[in-house]
């Protein structure tokens, strides 16, 4: 039997170094050969061999023929193996390989992890490709025939060869190396003659790794139990820094798993109430330890600062009384207690307790603090129940006493699955160029265009930085399932939410199939009873919106793509009931009108609870999801679909159109506001169809009746008269030019919002006028394919805007905000669905999908 298992494991061997060096052609190097005999270039990024038959083998980058570091200067890796009931440990560091092929651009190290207490041999595989030159890829490819299952963590360090002037990570400019968890994976140094080097990794649904720091619950988001992958990046810090130890370091495959008991928790020293910190105007008062607390407003409330550490996991505990929603908030604070960043992101509100004392727990994982310290932040609740109250005889009283934090001990475990037979593979990229910016806009542009470069993406600028974000937002679901989920951003989905809306969108822009087709099937294990499609879905806890949105219309449609893209199989029953869901939903009389409860599109927070047929966007919506059913071919289904009943619903499309004001009305009732929206199913219909429901003049005339705002010089077209145009704004009649909403006029948005339109508030922001780019450059290029000759310019003017108009974030944004007095642009700078822009792209024939390295035609 040892017989058996020695040759199996030695014809894997030959076979993985065998076929790789058969790929590289003539110019590789004999496995075994002497490191000197590779001469590295001088230009560029470049790699070359180290050590020798004795030590072992690693690799050394170079640049312009100088070294400026190397992946674990003693070694490629790092690793953690256990078995599957994790009782048996092996570790390994600094791994090096016995034996070496290559030359200058491409090289590969082979060798074995021997793993005694496990009775193990792991086969490893390094290779390193330059892929620009600028950038290398590394690939650490391992695998075992000994044991059904290792669970295994892996390191990766990249180190550098002398001390660098600084470390920066994506958003600070002098990184101290603690763990980050920030919008986007990246972190690096700068040398002493001017270098810029940064570490990169592969999306996560091929690295298997997750953002995931809370679970979604009521009344607040608590950390969960397990949280995978809180040191994905780290660095050296200061105590290893005054040693000579340079680093930055990936950690894959890490879980830190809470140790439960009280024993196991540590007490953290609070100040007394007479030192809490007031913020605003607040009054504090103290009565047999009982701390009360007025204020009018979210934003003014007490803070209380408490010693913490980064990477750690603290409990909160309070009682607390009041007749307001309460908010109980963890800051990272700096030396002045002011506010730095929120670290529980954000607060859904404690509920009120007028009378009783009630009892609030929660956890919170507190990653890389950036050297600040926390703080616990009390103050009403900034819910429509605890909005300013003008009157101050009604100010909201709190009270608390009790106010306890605990540092919960954690363990860490392996978690990434090394099965018998099956390799298991991590990609990383290294950058250098010395033109990179000393700035935090200069290390994010280079981040996301070197990920995309070494993800052999092609595109200009905004093209790149939609998709390397996108990238890394595709997560695995969590330590226990490694299916692959596409998260908004970052700041949305700490929880691990995956929204229908952004996946379909996200998805679409690109050519990747195992994405598309594993996240569609995973739509489709969450439909309901009904036939409907959950809009949103998250691993920790269920959270259903079924709904007449637009999530089952979209998925029917991706239905559609995947089929036609692909050859997908489809599960058809689960298409027929989505199907009949939405014929029985949308339009139960069969007249080709759209009824719905909410706005079929992405304002569906707009809900109307007796239903409404008078919405633009939703009967356009209609017309498409019919000739979808009609398209996917159902059995039964689709031939009720008649080309009469789809020319009912396509021409009440087009009756939204006002010939007087020459633009499609949002809705029946609504003739003083303009938006993309009422012209995306327009977009839709062409993509899907090629097929042109609303006439050219529709078109046209409603595109160039949304004004053009944020004229800048130094955009691709100034004479255009501005770089972006608003997603919803106000079109008085008889006035001149447009109006943002207002505390009393704010069309398909109810009253209990019109607080925040108050004294301009809201200007510019989000759906009063901000710019959504997805949206807007699909209705650019429904112009472009009805012959708007303004479509080329505003398409160069749109995508220019992304990474200008905020300048130090020039990442794929939620939306811009229109108005300079207001310059808010939401927490999600990093977002996924802006990668649909890709396929409008290719739509208008600006991009073709060859520039795709997943497009499956090559």
């Amino acid at each position: 039997m040892a017989y058996r298992i020695t040759s199996r494991r030695h014809f894997i061997e030959e076979s993985i170094t065998g076929s790789l060096a058969f790929g590289l052609g003539s110019g590789c190097g004999r496995l075994g050969a002497v490191a000197s005999a590779i001469t590295p270039g001088t230009d560029g990024l470049t790699i070359k061999v180290t050590g020798d038959a004795k030590q072992g083998y690693g690799v050394a980058l170079l640049f312009n023929g100088q070294p400026f570091a190397q992946h674990n200067r003693s070694g490629e890796f790092s690793a953690s193996f256990k078995n599957e009931e994790r009782s048996v440990e092996d570790r390994v560091n600094d791994w090096r390989a016995t034996t070496w092929a290559g030359n200058y651009t491409h090289l590969m190290l082979d060798g074995e992890c021997k793993l005694k207490n496990l009775n193990t041999t792991v086969l490893v595989h390094v290779d390193y490709e330059l892929i620009t030159p600028h950038v290398v890829r590394k690939k650490i490819r391992l695998h075992q025939a000994d044991m059904f299952m290792l669970f295994y963590q892996l390191s990766n360090r990249l180190e550098l060869e002398e001390s660098p002037v600084k470390f920066w990570s994506f958003d600070q400019l002098d990184w101290q190396g603690e763990a980050l968890r920030e919008y986007f994976p990246a972190a690096g140094f700068r040398t002493k003659n001017g270098l810029c080097v940064g570490l990169l990794t592969d999306s996560g649904y091929r690295n298997q790794w997750t953002r995931i720091i809370r679970r979604d619950g009521r009344p607040v988001k608590p950390a969960p139990r397990r949280i995978p992958d809180p040191n994905l990046y780290s660095g050296s810090r200061a105590e290893e820094r005054s040693k000579g130890d340079f680093f930055v370091q990936q950690t894959f495959g890490e879980v830190m798993e809470q140790v439960a008991g009280e024993k196991n928790a540590q007490s953290i020293v609070l100040p007394d109430i007479s030192s809490w910190k007031k913020q605003g105007e607040v009054t504090l008062d103290e009565r047999d330890g009982v701390a009360t607390l007025s204020t009018q407003s979210s934003e003014d409330g007490v803070i209380i600062p408490f010693a913490a550490e980064g990477t750690e996991v603290y409990s909160v505990h309070v009682e607390y009384r009041s007749a307001v929603p309460v908010a109980i908030e963890i800051w990272a604070v700096d030396e002045r207690l002011r506010k730095v960043g929120d670290i529980t992101l954000y607060n859904d509100g404690v509920p009120e307790s007028p009378g009783a004392w009630s009892d609030f727990r929660t956890t919170v994982f507190v990653s890389g603090l950036q050297g600040h310290g926390c703080a616990v932040f009390i103050s009403v609740a900034p819910s429509e129940q605890a909005q300013r109250v003008e009157a101050p005889a009604r100010l909201a009283k709190i009270e608390v006493r009790g106010l306890q934090i605990r540092r919960i001990a954690t363990r860490s475990e392996p978690y990434h699955r090394l099965e018998m037979g099956q390799p298991a593979e991590k990609t990383v990229f290294v950058f250098a160029d010395e033109k990179v910016p000393d700035t935090v806009r200069g290390h994010r542009v280079a981040s996301q265009l070197y990920l995309a470069d070494g993800l052999g993406f092609k595109g200009g600028e905004t093209e790149k930085a939609v998709y390397a974000d996108f990238m890394m937002l595709c997560w695995i679901a969590g330590p226990e399932s490694f299916r692959p989920i596409c998260a908004p951003s970052i700041w949305y989905s700490a929880a691990g939410e995956m929204y229908l809306r952004d996946s379909f969108f996200a998805l679409n822009g690109i050519h990747n199939r195992e994405l598309n087709e594993n996240v569609f099937n995973l739509w489709a294990e969450n439909q309901g009873t009904d036939g409907a499609i959950n809009t949103l879905v998250e691993p920790n806890l269920a959270n259903v919106e079924r709904k007449s949105n637009d999530s089952t219309p979209l998925w029917l449609m991706w239905a559609f793509l995947n089929r036609r893209r692909f050859g997908t199989k489809l599960p058809m029953e689960k298409v027929r009931k989505a199907a009949e869901y939405c014929l029985r939903t949308y339009d139960p009389h069969r007249e080709g009108l759209c009824w719905a409860q909410f706005v079929m599109g992405q304002l569906d927070v707009i809900r109307y609870p007796e239903g409404t047929s008078a919405i633009c966007e939703n009967q356009g919506m209609l017309a498409v999801t019919l000739r979808v059913i009609k398209e996917l071919q159902i059995p039964g289904v689709s031939e009720t679909i008649s080309e009469e009943y789809l020319g009912e619903a396509e021409e009440l499309y087009r009756s939204y159109y006002d010939p007087a004001r020459k633009f499609l009305r949002p809705a029946r009732y609504i003739a003083d506001a303009i938006g993309f929206a009422e012209i995306f199913p327009e977009y839709l219909s062409l993509w899907l169809f090629g097929r042109k429901i609303l006439t050219d003049e529709i078109v046209v005339n409603h595109l160039d009746r949304i004004p053009a705002m944020m004229p800048r010089k130094d955009c691709p077209h100034p004479e255009a008269g501005g770089t972006v145009r608003p997603i919803l704004i106000g079109l008085p009649e008889g006035g001149k030019g447009w109006s943002y909403f207002n505390e009393s006029w704010h069309p398909m948005v109810s009253n209990s919002f019109a607080a925040s339109y108050a004294n301009h508030g809201m200007d510019g922001i989000y759906y009063n006028g901000g710019s959504w780019m997805r949206i807007e450059v699909c209705g650019y290029v429904t112009g472009k394919l009805h012959g708007w000759s303004a479509a080329g310019k505003a398409i160069a003017n749109r995508l220019w805007a992304e990474l200008n108009i905020a300048s130090d974030f020039p990442t794929s944004q939620e939306y811009l905000a229109t108005d300079a007095a207001h310059p808010f642009f939401g927490y999600h700078r990093v977002f996924a669905w802006n990668s649909f822009i890709l396929q409008a792209l290719e739509q208008a024939a600006l991009r073709t999908p060859d520039m795709d390295p997943d497009n499956f035609t090559k």
